[in-house]
């Protein structure tokens, strides 16, 4: 077995990349956000995302407001995990596959610029802002951006394998991937790249 995943750890490397992950990223803007409360007891939520523009360090931006559940476990705890289904269009009663983040939420200003800039790239983004920008003309002041900065490492499953591969070794399909530093904020743990691994 070991054996096995010596040999295999190189094509991972190869097959699954950051530029890979940051592009299935982008082409989607659902995810499951999930946060914990004062007690210690999880809460998951299903939220529409944007990724930080070109240039700019890797982050995820969303938006909400602050007196709803999430934002409220972000204010005591800022440590999150993501989890955003890479569905495929042709096989979608499929189980898909899947990007897995973990790090570092903040509650920013529903006017902050970078995060209304992302918002702006992407269809369903420019509805939401359009039905927050309405709703604060009747007078809602509780609208705020969440922006996750991701740590250094992210698990994929199955994210550049086609099913007919998974069927032979499903856990050959899990992945983890390291952010290159010219990606990162400074705020982000720096993580030495290390081999493909099992992340399920």
């Amino acid at each position: 077995m070991r054996e096995w995943q010596a040999q295999d750890q190189p094509t991972k490397r190869q097959r699954v990349t950051f530029e890979l992950v940051l592009r299935q990223l982008r082409k989607r803007d659902f995810a499951v956000l999930s946060t914990v409360d004062e007690a210690g007891n999880p809460h998951s939520a299903g939220v529409n995302y944007g990724v930080s523009r070109p240039g700019h360090p890797f982050a995820l931006y969303v938006m909400t407001r602050k007196h709803l559940k999430k934002a409220r476990n972000i204010a005591l705890n800022p440590r999150v995990s993501i989890v955003i289904p890479a569905t495929r269009r042709l096989l979608w009663f499929l189980p898909p596959p899947t990007i897995q983040l973990r790090g570092h939420a903040e509650i920013l200003d529903w006017t902050d610029a970078e995060g209304t800039e992302v918002f702006r790239r992407f269809w369903m983004g420019r509805r939401i802002l359009k039905a927050y920008n309405e709703s604060h003309h009747r007078g809602e002041t509780r609208i705020c951006f969440l922006k996750i900065t991701p740590d250094a490492d992210i698990a994929t499953y199955m994210v550049g394998y086609s099913i007919w591969e998974v069927r032979k070794h499903m856990e050959s399909a899990s992945a983890r991937v390291v952010i290159p530093p010219e990606y990162c904020s400074p705020s982000q743990t720096s993580l030495a790249p290390g081999h493909a691994v099992a992340s399920r």
